[in-house]
């Protein structure tokens, strides 16, 4: 692992972790700006989810932050630490994703809060695109399914040569056979 990379994880993941915690501590400031979105969501996700699930999925503004609040430290612990790395970055995604929707401007806020709002949501948006290129890094090596696709590429490149290679010897050999028995058919 590059010192560059290790840094910039950590740097990235040390704002996870401190919203995360933020968000498990001030658990009911933000369940109030959850709330619209819990009103619309929780339906639709109960929807979406088999039948069986649909109890399962939380309906108080208060459980989705504190689940978003463990999914980012969760995440960016896995991040930071190296340990399940990608994981940790897709853990993350929702976790900024409700973010996103939760603290997106509303229509009724005008003059300054509206653009503190929207430095918000778009700080917000930036984190979901190094979490998605987070979830994405291979460290600069290539893909498992490369590596594999190249082995194989190159296994059957050598086997083609030695192919190649075996059978003029053999060519040569039958030539010689067939011309010893045409010499002693004679």
């Amino acid at each position: 692992m590059s010192l560059l990379r290790f840094v910039a994880r950590g740097l990235f993941a040390s704002h996870c972790i401190a919203d995360g915690v933020s968000a498990l501590r001030n658990t009911p400031e933000r369940a109030d700006e959850a709330e619209a979105f819990t009103d619309k969501a929780v339906p639709l996700v109960q929807r979406v989810v088999p039948a069986q699930y649909s109890s399962y999925v939380p309906e108080q503004p208060e459980q989705w932050i504190r689940l978003g609040g463990a999914l980012k430290i969760l995440g960016g612990a896995m991040f930071a630490s190296g340990i399940g790395r990608r994981l940790g970055a897709l853990l993350l995604i929702p976790a900024t994703a409700l973010d996103i929707v939760v603290a997106w401007p509303k229509k009724e806020i005008e003059g300054e809060e509206r653009r503190i709002a929207q430095r918000e949501a778009l700080k917000n948006v930036a984190i979901l695109g190094a979490a998605i290129l987070g979830s994405r890094d291979l460290q600069g090596s290539p893909s498992l399914a490369w590596r594999a696709e190249q082995s194989r590429r190159a296994a059957s490149k050598q086997a083609s040569q030695l192919g190649n290679k075996t059978g003029r010897p053999c060519r040569w050999a039958r030539r010689k056979a067939q011309r010893t028995t045409k010499g002693l058919a004679r």
